[in-house]
């Protein structure tokens, strides 16, 4: 039977080849020349060879001057007469020879490398903003392969992946093809409509394969790798790059072509190694055979990125335009090693269309609706680059797979080996699916709900949740969790019932509805972890953590109104209890006492809460001026807004009679990132707000903010909070502002330490400022606030880049108040 299936696959693959023009590209050793492009010449039409050197290309009846080009080998222009009747031809190209014989290298000179990229940097500019538009058809196939895998990752069980891997721990994980319709205009307007999809094991899935992803312009000054990487033609490229003249070479249309060998000056600088060709004359580029290191873009899972690309002329002399480019890539992480390509083939230009008025919006990326359902045959019609035998066994192998997967017999059979219960899932947590009709019963790791406080002492949660889910991408579904936590030292019994309702993802609108009894933080922000807190009270006798009871009632809903506006709305009733210790249990430290619940401690309960009720109400509107956003069937991403962020809010506690609380507080938020090319990126936000009346407040509803007064604390939430500020000495029931700023470095200034850039560490700027009117209601200290901070983030080794270390300086009322070190670990 498998003899048979060889034979049919085998059979697909020469009649997809003999049904048009087809051969191989080798060199002349008879080694295949992988990824090498094939264009009608004076045209953009054309494709690339595939890992194996095949290539296919369709022809219309007549002669055609055909281009075969490698990078680093000699160009090959071919005659062809095309009839209609199948053609094969088979292409050898011969290594390109470069010579410096007309050019003389005197001692101590400066390479002639660097006459020539001045030239090219030159004219940067002119090419970047030459063609001021384009329209073109764009072929990706994305492929990706484990050439090893572990058996147990952190004790779980790999097997074969879904029935990718072979005996030999290696097989296809990813093989992916699509084609879009792409348009440029300017520097920033793209629009990008993929047009079919096909994705192996997955008849309604999309890859990750967008052409806006594929399109590096060496003409920019920086390219966006995470970390913003320095074309060779920057304007200041020659402080990271020597260049050295390997020689020249003349292509098939009579073209002086410099090759120029890329040395970048350290290692763990932002630059490419390889090589970039020049035209003279012209000074433009002509192909790239460039080499990027993990060391380079700071993510040590990455050994090598390779990128190529082969430029052709669409209009001569000067406008030229990528035709091919392929990006391959090795990595290692956890055990797996693998080997990855995307190549992308662009062609049928029109350069400078005229667009019609509104083309170019927010919608930057769009699936078509039947993108994903093509036949076989269609794909075959126009795929440009051959599939392999192995990648026609892969889809073949895992469409039968998919059938098997998604049936009922098969994923009854797996919850049945999941659903098992064990009794170490008594303290890890529990989980009864059934997969074909998406229901999901969960209990939460009572390992992990074991917390403590003062107040309750040791406690724990037994949390539950259902979840029904409507359909395979989770675009529709509802889930209901009840909670029951008891604690041991004030005997409290306290349970709440929440109900979520997710009903689309193209508007993402959210409800949920929830009660019950809980314990909430008097600071609203939550500036310190339940889990922080319990290891400062057990190991160091802090009790940071402050508390009350509530009894409570909440609807919360949001809507996205329209592209870039989205409402925020929320109505809760509660009932409010001070809370008292009652409990001093510590392992060490027994000499010193623990403060009370009160937020300030001590006698002075001038900040105390007393029993109240409280019926608010509060809406938000956020607004992301010019989002941009890719539309899939039924759902929607957001992508980034080259403006700033702003959300205003407004709340309002009604006072319903005495016992309830009586106040409106208006909010505004600003934030925004700006890149700075290769000196990184700033993040910044802004945040005021104004107590408009209040007639009756307690300090649960004042104006908190998120201090640090341990040694650990959150990366994520650094841009929103402090390092050293106290978690309510500035609280206040008037008006704030609060400023922060972080300027990320990127790995800029380490890369100028020896010692320090091979760590792959990246430094961060910390500015934080926080000015509160002055409080009469209350004394507490509400000077001037300000910190600056100096961290290095990326910390850790290989792909566990978990950590951020920060040492931060904070001042009060201009003076110098302490010094403090910040622990960052992302959770």
């Amino acid at each position: 039977m498998k003899q048979i299936l060889l034979c049919v696959l085998s059979l697909g693959i020469l009649t997809q080849l003999s049904a048009q023009l087809s051969g191989t590209i080798t060199d002349l050793k008879g080694e295949a020349l992988p990824f090498a492009s094939v264009y009608i010449q004076g045209s953009s039409k054309g494709t690339t060879s595939n890992v194996d050197g095949y290539y296919a290309l369709d022809l219309t009846k007549g002669d055609h001057q055909l281009v075969f080009q490698y990078v680093g080998y000699k160009q090959k222009v071919v005659s062809v007469s095309y009839n209609g009747a199948s053609l094969k031809l088979d292409v050898e190209l011969e290594e390109e020879t470069v010579t410096l014989s007309t050019i003389t290298v005197k001692a101590n000179a400066e390479d002639p490398a660097y006459a020539i990229i001045r030239k090219a940097i030159a004219k940067r500019s002119y090419y970047r903003n030459l063609i001021k538009g384009s329209s073109c058809d764009v072929y990706i196939k994305g492929v990706q392969r484990l050439l090893d895998a572990p058996s147990k990752v952190l004790g779980m069980e790999i097997g074969d992946m879904g029935g990718s891997l072979d005996s030999n721990r290696q097989g296809i994980i990813y093989l992916s093809e699509s084609l879009a319709r792409y348009h440029r205009q300017g520097k920033t307007d793209v629009k990008e409509e993929m047009i079919s999809s096909k994705l192996s094991g997955n008849d309604n899935g999309f890859g990750f394969n967008r052409a806006s992803l594929m399109d590096f312009n060496l003409y920019d000054n920086s390219l966006d790798f995470d970390r913003q990487i320095l074309s060779p033609i920057a304007d200041n490229a020659l402080s990271y790059y020597r260049y050295r003249l390997e020689g020249i070479t003349y292509d098939e249309s009579g073209r002086l072509i410099n090759k120029i060998a890329l040395l970048p000056k350290r290692a763990e600088d932002p630059a490419f190694g390889g090589y970039i060709y020049i035209v003279e004359d012209l000074w433009n580029i002509y192909s790239v055979d460039l080499t990027l290191t993990g060391a380079a873009i700071k993510q040590p899972v990455l050994d090598t990125l390779k990128i190529k690309q082969v430029h052709v002329p669409i209009k001569e002399p000067d406008q030229w335009m990528i035709l091919s480019q392929t990006i391959e890539f090795t990595f290692e992480v956890f055990g797996f090693k693998g080997h990855g390509n995307f190549t992308g083939v662009f062609s049928d230009y029109e350069l400078n269309p005229t667009f019609p008025a509104g083309f170019f919006n927010n919608e930057v990326f769009k699936v078509q609706e039947e993108a994903n359902d093509r036949s076989l045959t269609y794909w075959d019609s126009l795929r440009p680059i051959p599939l392999t035998q192995v990648e026609v066994e892969d889809y073949v192998k895992k469409d039968s797979l998919q059938r098997i997967w998604e049936s009922k017999e098969y994923k009854d059979s797996i919850d049945k080996i999941n659903n098992k219960f064990e009794v170490i899932k008594l303290l890890f947590g529990y989980q009864y699916s059934n997969s074909y009709k998406r229901r999901y019963w969960t209990v939460q790791a009572p390992l992990t709900t074991v917390q403590y406080n003062t107040v309750q002492g040791y406690y724990g949660d037994l949390r539950l949740t259902y979840r029904q889910e409507y359909d395979r991408y989770n675009m529709r579904w509802f889930s209901i969790s009840p909670a029951l936590q008891y604690g041991l030292a004030d005997n409290e019994f306290r349970g709440s019932l929440t109900f979520n309702y997710n009903f689309n993802r193209t508007h993402n609108t959210f409800l949920s509805v929830s009660g019950g009894r809980e314990t909430a933080q008097i600071n609203n922000r939550n500036p310190i972890s339940r889990t922080h807190n319990t290891y400062w009270s057990l190991l160091f006798r802090r009790n940071f953590l402050k508390i009350y009871d509530k009894d409570f009632l909440k609807v919360n809903f949001a809507h996205e109104i329209a592209n870039g506006l989205k409402f925020f709305g929320a109505v809760e009733y509660s009932e409010r209890s001070p809370l008292e210790n009652n409990t001093d249990f510590s392992y060490f430290d027994q000499d010193r006492e623990f403060t009370s619940n009160q937020p300030l401690g001590g006698n002075d309960c001038s900040l105390c809460i007393s029993n109240h009720k409280a019926f608010t109400t509060s809406v938000s509107l956020r607004w992301r001026p010019g989002q941009k956003y890719m539309s899939y069937p039924g759902r929607k991403y957001v992508l980034e807004t080259k403006y700033p962020e702003i959300l205003l809010s407004y709340k309002r506690a009604f006072g319903l009679d005495s016992d309830f609380l009586d106040y409106d507080l208006l909010r505004l938020r600003i934030k925004d990132e700006v890149s700075l090319g290769i000196y990184g990126w700033t993040e910044w936000r802004v945040e005021g707000g104004v107590f408009l009346s209040t007639e009756r407040i307690q300090l649960t509803d004042f104006g908190h903010f998120r201090g640090n007064q341990i040694l650990l604390s959150n990366p994520n939430n650094y841009l929103s909070g402090f390092f050293n500020l106290p978690y309510y000495e500035y609280s206040t029931s008037e008006s704030y502002v609060q400023f922060n700023l972080q300027h990320h470095f990127g790995g800029i200034i380490l890369d100028k330490i020896p010692l320090l850039r091979k760590l792959n560490w990246k430094s961060v700027f910390s500015f934080n400022a926080l000015l509160v009117n002055q409080n009469e209601r209350v004394m507490i200290q509400q000077d001037p606030y300000f910190e600056v901070a100096w961290g290095f983030d990326n910390v850790g080794f290989k792909a566990f880049r978990l950590f951020r270390v920060d040492l931060a300086a904070s001042f009060r009322d201009g003076k110098y108040d302490g010094l403090s070190f910040v622990l960052g670990v992302r959770m």
